[in-house]
């Protein structure tokens, strides 16, 4: 059964549900997200959160995709990662210790400033649960006058499931290779003829493909919605993640190829095979809470008001940095295994308010959006002492082999599995916290003016604020070592102003052809010459495209070309201010450019009422432009690692209403480019290349297939993952080398409450 419920503002929850339905009291508002959009449906006929405003995508000159929560489901997502594949553009940079995805698109790498969750930032350190998610929204290109110092690739936004005003929900148990097993339960109800709840929860356990990794997630989302009048709508939000997990840095790092001088993934080792210590753990989670109000002042004017808190916590203690080593002479590697312990801690607050008004100056329509957003992060990151097996302490790490820290046995053979043994266990102590304060605070503004009913214009302007204050570093007590307290260098406060402007020309209710322009900033570390902090580097973007809609408005076909210029890029400054050799790497100058160009392609959609289309192709091209020749700069007309070259996403999905009524059957298909892992390689003092440190990842196509069955009240599916087996990796930088999962089988059985 569909239903359309009701929301004020900005935000709106169409949603496919199912149970017994109650009749409620209508709010007297308009829905601004059609019901359509689900089920695969056309996402040119919706309006986003994202946007913060009243714009329909058919309006907004900016590329836009959506992924619901039928697609989640019916491709069985598991992470995050699985849900932005059906992004065109969108890739995975690397998976980091297997702690979290890191997600790319257009060249740039998403940060935490690039990951939302109902319109607040969120911690990119940890997995996000899926099931919960109603939607996800990704907003490409500029984002910045929307949302501040983001990477110019565009934005995540999670949007997690609402409280619904009837009974209804399910409940399901899945199960996979390598022990995996989850369990979820969503179950909504009215408490009210102006309140209603929902609780989603899940808990899962799971093994790996690679030799002792485990992990188990907790994760539980409570909400709760409030009619207080009808004009005026209160949606209280809790979210409560954990996850405690073996880290997982992969096959060790990229090794040398004697025969030609290039690093490369080392395939000696079997990629089941994990050399890493059995007692190492992290144990990551993230408590978040959002209240959202939203008025309407009048049938033209109305106000969204977003609150968050959110806290997460990261208790490392393992290997990370794994080196493989050559041995000269005998042709064996020796690893050496560094243990590191540390904690993270962030506590975030933020506070945005949205104001949205539609209005007339003569035959001139207008669609204004006003808004403020300020937030506060407190970034905690204590280091620890490690205990040697000789009751000596070392601060930091200690390069560990068979025997614990013994200096004969500190290193392990690739060639011998004996010599993996974890050995001692270290015990540690805090050293030292480092906490560093930061603030933002941003004000913008943006017009739609409708000149025709034909052509648009959209203009606007942010400024930001951006302070990263004095840290503080706190050492504790111990030893021969006293307590003390001290600033540390380094605090740096910026402003900058974003505008945007787009031209949209909509030639008829399905077809619409755009052009914008964006500008942005990248805050920089580091200092200039005169020991000043670096300004931030101005991005700037250009956007061609049009979307069209198809087959009586079932289908949507969008094309989109881009050009970004970074034109102030940070680089080591080649001379100090005394005109000398400078060798400080952290004394830095703007300068040189890199230029990201490329072509992104979908078409998604119902053409028919039980078929739904997904798919996708991008090309991307960034490179470093017009770099001195001093030594540590780039390398002109180098492209830049882990951005590929190409990828593509196509899923299909269908259902039968005839002969096997319930069947569903589907496959995806998922192209990763080839792409460079490594670094960038950099010039010397003569402006010639120094060592080549870019590794060559080929290309791969990951294929799944699912089939389902739909009885009554119960839905079992199946997935085929990685159904032809190919291996290929996620890497970061030079280490964290982790192959992707091999073939595998999931199944799940649903049962609607």
């Amino acid at each position: 059964m569909k239903r359309n419920v009701v929301v004020l503002g900005v935000i709106t929850l169409s949603v496919f549900g199912y149970g017994q339905e109650k009749k409620t009291d209508s709010l007297n508002v308009r829905t601004i997200e059609d019901v359509k959009l689900h089920k695969a449906g056309n996402p040119n006929k919706a309006k986003t959160f994202t946007t913060k405003s009243n714009l329909d995508v058919m309006e907004n000159p900016q590329a836009t995709a959506i992924v619901t929560h039928e697609i989640i489901e019916q491709q069985q997502a598991q992470q995050l990662s699985d849900v932005v594949r059906n992004v065109n553009g969108m890739y995975i940079t690397s998976a980091r210790g297997g702690s979290q995805d890191s997600f790319g698109a257009r060249g740039y790498t998403f940060g935490n400033e690039n990951i939302y969750k109902n319109g607040a930032r969120v911690n990119s350190g940890i997995f996000p649960e899926v099931s919960g998610m109603e939607r996800v929204e990704v907003l490409k290109g500029g984002a910045a006058i929307l949302y501040g110092n983001v990477a110019p690739g565009g934005i995540i936004n999670m949007i997690t499931k609402k409280p619904l005003f009837y009974q209804g929900g399910n409940i399901t148990l899945s199960a996979g290779s390598w022990d995996n097993y989850k369990v979820t339960l969503d179950f909504y109800d009215a408490l009210s003829k102006s309140s209603a709840f929902r609780v989603n929860g899940s808990f899962e356990d799971k093994g790996s493909f690679r030799d002792n990794v485990t992990s188990q997630k907790y994760y539980f989302n409570p909400s709760f919605l409030f009619n207080i009048s009808d004009k005026t709508q209160l949606i209280v939000e809790g979210d409560y993640l954990k996850n405690y997990f073996t880290p997982d840095f992969g096959i060790g790092t990229l090794v040398l190829d004697t025969k030609t001088s290039r690093s490369v993934i080392n395939d000696l080792l079997d990629i089941r095979k994990n050399a890493g210590v059995d007692f190492q753990y992290q144990n990551a989670q993230m408590a978040t809470s959002t209240v959202t109000l939203n008025h309407q002042i009048n049938n033209n004017w109305n106000l969204n008001v977003i609150g968050s808190y959110q806290n997460y916590s990261k208790d490392f203690f393992g290997n990370e940095r794994m080196q493989w080593n050559l041995q000269p002479g005998n042709g064996s590697y020796l690893w050496s295994r560094s243990m590191t312990r540390t904690y993270n801690e962030q506590n975030y607050g933020s506070v945005q308010a949205n104001l949205n008004g539609e209005f007339s100056t003569g035959k001139v329509k207008h669609k204004l959006l006003f808004g403020a957003d300020a937030d506060y992060l407190q970034s905690d990151n204590y280091t620890y002492y490690l205990q040697k097996q000789d009751g000596s302490w070392a601060g930091g790490s200690v390069i560990y082999g068979t025997n614990g820290d013994n200096a004969t046995t500190a290193t392990i053979n690739l060639n011998n599995e004996n010599s993996w043994a974890s050995g001692y266990e270290p015990a540690t102590v805090k050293k030292d916290l480092t906490r560093t304060p930061t603030r933002r605070v941003g004000v913008y503004i943006q017009d739609l003016v409708s000149i025709t009913e034909k052509l648009k214009v959209l203009a606007g302007i942010r400024w930001s604020y951006l302070e990263n204050m004095k840290p503080l570093k706190t050492t504790y007590k111990f030893g021969t070592t006293p307590y003390k307290k001290e600033d540390v260098t380094g605090d740096m406060s910026k402003n900058a102003f974003s505008p945007r402007l787009g031209l949209v020309y909509q030639w008829d209710e399905s077809f619409m052809t755009f052009a914008s322009y964006t500008n942005s900033f990248i805050p920089n570390t580091g200092i200039d010459i005169n020991d000043k902090s670096l300004d931030p580097s101005i991005v700037d973007q250009w956007e061609l495209g049009l979307k069209k809609n198809l087959f009586s408005n079932t289908l949507a076909f969008n094309a989109t070309v881009y050009q970004i210029d970074n034109s102030n890029l940070a680089q080591m400054a080649a001379f100090d201010k005394f005109g000398k050799v400078n060798t400080n790497t952290n004394v830095k100058e703007l300068t040189g450019k890199t230029r990201s160009r490329g072509v992104e392609v979908d078409i998604t959609g119902n053409p028919l009422a039980n078929l739904s289309i997904i798919a996708g192709y991008s090309y991307n091209h960034m490179t470093y432009l017009d770099t001195p020749n001093t030594d540590g700069s780039f390398i002109e007309g180098e492209r830049i690692v882990r951005t590929p070259l190409n990828t593509a996403n196509a899923s299909v999905f269908y259902t039968f209403d005839r002969y096997v009524k319930g069947l569903r059957i589907g496959a995806t298909a998922f192209y990763t480019g080839n792409r460079f892992g490594g670094w960038n390689n950099q010039k010397d003092a003569n402006g010639n290349q120094k060592t080549d440190r870019m590794i060559p990842l080929a290309d791969f196509t990951q294929v799944d297939f699912s089939v389902a069955y739909q009885f009554k009240k119960f839905l079992i599916q199946g997935k085929l993952g990685n159904a032809f087996n190919v291996l290929n990796y996620n890497v970061h930088e030079n280490y964290s080398v982790n192959p992707i999962m091999p073939r595998n089988v999931y199944v799940t059985l649903s049962y609607k409450l």
